[in-house]
């Protein structure tokens, strides 16, 4: 067997198991980070006495916290549809593309109903790369990559521009210095993560030909 076509089998086996994994991934990371909006909306309605330990800012209105609540709907029946496919073993090519956008898609429509660049949730951003990794397919990892530096792009462009782009509500505007970091750092992490991956392909192709 040529060494592509045996990279391509074995690409598709650490595909299905990868998408497997992100999706697991995808779900923890859903609940973990609805749960610390949950407790912040809490903290605003009075549920319970403000924890100063979490330093919870208790100004999330109805309205914020609805749409962020459909939002996390959304996504979760993104995550339950791709378990149903792959527990079918129903994996077209499409489909970590697919993910992989939509994972970037609704976060960045979340950092738009809050702060947008300011937000700390900006971190999303790096989580999607890193699950993209674990796909091994380097053309996953720049999608990730670039769909992330455009969403944080148009987040900035939002901020920039609130009447045109926002309807006129202004959201907080970061230094230019913090825009580049940031967008260095997504930009080095998928060039990070796509070596990562060549490596593993090296080290197969090594093994592959150690066993002929």
């Amino acid at each position: 067997m040529p060494d592509a076509k045996a990279w391509f089998v074995a690409r598709r086996w650490l595909q299905f198991e990868g998408e497997l994994r992100t999706n697991l991934l995808r779900i923890i990371a859903i609940c973990v980070f609805y749960l610390i909006h949950l407790a912040n909306y809490g903290s605003s309605q009075g549920w319970f006495v403000r924890l100063g330990l979490l330093q919870l800012e208790g100004n999330v209105d109805q309205a914020f916290h609805t749409a962020v609540t459909l939002l996390a709907v959304a996504w979760t029946m993104l995550a339950a549809g791709v378990h149903l496919a792959l527990r079918n073993r129903l994996f077209p090519d499409w489909l970590p593309y697919a993910t992989v956008a939509t994972d970037v898609l609704l976060l960045t429509c979340v950092l738009y109903l809050g702060d947008g660049a300011a937000s700390a949730l900006c971190v999303g951003y790096f989580l999607a790369i890193a699950l993209a990794a674990l796909r091994f397919h380097l053309p996953l990892i720049w999608l990730a990559t670039a769909a992330s530096a455009v969403g944080y792009v148009c987040l900035l462009g939002i901020a920039k521009w609130p009447d045109r782009f926002a309807g006129g509500r202004a959201l907080p505007q970061v230094p230019r210095y913090e825009q580049l970091t940031v967008l260095a750092a997504l930009i080095l992490t998928g060039v990070v993560l796509g070596q990562v991956v060549r490596r593993v392909r090296e080290t197969f192709t090594r093994h592959f030909e150690a066993r002929e």
